[in-house]
């Protein structure tokens, strides 16, 4: 489990830092900033946290909109604690501000969307379509017997005997990936590489 989230769970003090960067280690995290009635301000979903002189920033990759991002002064917080519910498996960050307000951080199915994208290659959809069609074709060394698709939400699918597996590109603005085999298929919407993140092993 996550070195952060084992201090957590064992209520070790950790710095704000520290506890702001278990965002990068997640594919998602959502935040929301909310007054002192509960009355939401700011909902959005982050995955990446950087911290500078002043302030630490909070945004989403893959949305097509870089200027899309969370700014929070470091002279505006009063304290920052984190919280584990086992059976939630979830992750809660609480942080208060001088202006009233708290900026509340929720990672959920925190044992299963560790972000392990460091030990993969990455690749955009033009490349995972020729890659697919050189499969369907018999044209590289690759055979798909197996697909497994998840997300952090928990979803889990999977397929065997996955021959027919390819990016359908028949509408040129909604290129979806195919799955099928002889009974069941399945298809999950990809674009360009500014939205989706596309991630290989050479050896996989």
């Amino acid at each position: 489990m996550n070195k952060i989230v084992e201090a957590v769970k064992e209520r070790r003090e950790i710095e704000t830092k520290d506890l702001f960067s278990v965002v990068n280690d997640f594919c998602l995290t959502r935040l929301a900033v909310k007054t002192s009635d509960g009355d939401n301000i700011v909902s959005m979903q982050v995955n990446k946290c950087e911290e500078y002189e002043n302030e630490y920033e909070f945004s989403q990759t893959c949305i097509g909109f870089d200027g899309v991002a969370y700014h929070l002064k470091k002279d505006d917080i009063i304290s920052a604690e984190g919280e584990y519910n086992t059976d939630a498996d979830t992750l809660y960050i609480t942080c208060k501000l001088k202006n009233s307000l708290t900026v509340y951080f929720m990672i959920i199915n925190v044992s299963g969307s560790e972000n392990r994208t460091d030990k993969y290659d990455e690749m955009d959809v033009y490349q995972l379509n020729d890659f697919l069609e050189d499969v369907l074709h018999e044209k590289n060394e690759y055979y798909c017997v197996f697909t497994r698709i998840t997300d952090v939400f928990g979803f889990d699918l999977k397929m065997r005997n996955c021959i027919r597996t390819y990016v359908n590109t028949l509408d040129d603005s909604d290129w979806k990936l195919h799955i099928s085999d002889d009974f069941t298929s399945f298809e999950v919407p990809v674009t360009d590489d500014s939205i989706n993140e596309i991630y290989v092993k050479d050896n996989a």
